[in-house]
């Protein structure tokens, strides 16, 4: 896992949009998409329920974020 898939991650939880997400991050949507499907095949489980109004986050989702949090914060 990099850094940066963490970074990906939380700002798509955080805006709900994998969309929004890529603007802001100044990224493509298909590498934002990428990204958090490679994250999601390198821990084994779906972080996002994807719909059309947006992304919310599936139980294991909710833990990486709780864990992203923590480990921003302590940087």
């Amino acid at each position: 896992m990099e850094i940066n898939d963490l970074i990906i991650f939380k700002t798509v939880a955080n805006k709900g949009s994998i969309s929004k997400a890529a603007q802001e991050l100044g990224y493509v949507q298909p590498n934002v998409t990428e990204r958090i499907k490679k994250l999601e095949e390198e821990l084994e489980t779906q972080l996002l329920h994807r719909s059309s109004k947006g992304v919310s986050l599936q139980p294991s989702g909710a833990i990486l974020l709780e864990y992203a949090d923590k480990m921003f914060i302590a940087k």
